[in-house]
């Protein structure tokens, strides 16, 4: 009796460990095709908006980009690649956004357009939390594998996704004194938003955001990865750099602000305090362009990227691992 017990057990214990290792096989087998990567980035980002820009009429592109107003951006992802040629992103950065007006280069007369900017001399800054899921599409990739080609080192993509953005815009006040300071923009209502008066409804800090962008990627080792990316971000507002619409009526501070942020609202809605020739006029009066409302604000990064294949690597995902040529189609 206590033989044929033992034998119930070992045949009991043995078939236990193979449904174990069949379980192993089966994980083991799911994590190698699952293929986990994590990231990290970082590099120059720039804003696109009402504030700063470059000679003639403002833009959303790149030609209204200030060098000076270059920021850096940095984060993580996390991505998730069903094959060679697909892969879906999750990533959250960080960053600085800034707009100057007064460094516009301007050598044309006051009333064009770069002089009318320039003499505006309205700034901001915000700090950047950015948070974006996306598709990576790698097409040289998926052409190498209905070729039957291996996968070489080098592989361009292109990306598209969809996510949020939280901003908190600042601007430079300058008191009575002379002395500077940042100052929170959205209290003072600069455009009367939320003011019965204006129709103007105020604004949210948080807005959704469109990244779309390529990039290339080059396998270091079987897992390490490093990559340079291009994103473009069209975003959901016009009220990143806290300009829009017009200039309001500066009596409407009073009676919607307190003494303190009146002052400091009167002087940030209309900084310019002279036009050239005219010592002690302004052009931006009542009723009078401020921003342009017909274009949200935009923004742009190229950042080098470092990931990290996480898991069981696929067999075929290196298989090609000493070749330093381009893709065969690229």
């Amino acid at each position: 009796m206590k033989r044929r017990t033992l034998q119930v057990s070992l045949y009991a214990l043995l078939l236990m460990i193979f449904s174990t290792n069949t379980v192993s096989a089966q994980i083991g087998l799911s994590t190698a095709n699952s293929r986990f990567e994590i990231g990290l980035n970082v590099g120059p980002m720039n804003f696109l908006g009402d504030l700063g820009g470059n000679r003639g009429k403002g833009t959303i592109g790149p030609k209204d980009n200030n060098v000076p107003m270059t920021n850096m951006i940095g984060g993580i992802s996390a991505s998730y690649y069903p094959s060679e040629w697909l892969g879906f992103r999750g990533a959250f950065n960080l960053g600085q956004m800034e707009g100057d007006d007064r460094l516009i280069k301007q050598k044309q007369p006051a009333d064009t357009w770069e002089g009318s900017r320039k003499f505006r001399n309205l700034t901001f800054r915000s700090p950047l939390y950015e948070a974006y899921v996306g598709i990576e599409l790698y097409p040289t990739a998926f052409i190498s594998l209905k070729n039957g080609s291996g996968l070489p080192r080098f592989r361009p993509y292109g990306i598209i996704g969809v996510g949020g953005i939280n901003f908190k815009p600042q601007g430079l006040y300058r008191d009575a004194a002379g002395n500077e300071s940042w100052v929170d923009l959205k209290p003072l209502r600069l455009e009367g938003q939320g003011m019965a008066e204006t129709g103007v409804p105020e604004y949210s800090t948080f807005t959704y955001v469109i990244p779309m962008g390529v990039g290339i990627k080059y396998d270091i080792t079987e897992r390490i990865t490093f990559g340079i990316e291009l994103i473009h971000r069209k975003t959901g507002s016009d009220y990143i750099d806290d300009v829009s619409t017009k200039y309001i009526d500066p009596a409407l501070f009073d009676q919607y602000l307190s003494p303190a942020q009146a002052t400091q609202a009167k002087y940030l809605a209309n900084p310019s305090s002279f036009y050239p020739g005219i010592p002690g006029y302004t052009p931006y009066r009542i009723g009078k362009k401020r921003g342009n409302p017909d274009k949200n604000d935009s923004y742009f990064s190229s950042t080098f990227r470092l990931t990290w294949k996480i898991g069981d690597v696929y067999a075929d995902w290196f298989r090609n691992k000493n070749s330093m040529k381009c893709p065969q189609y690229f």
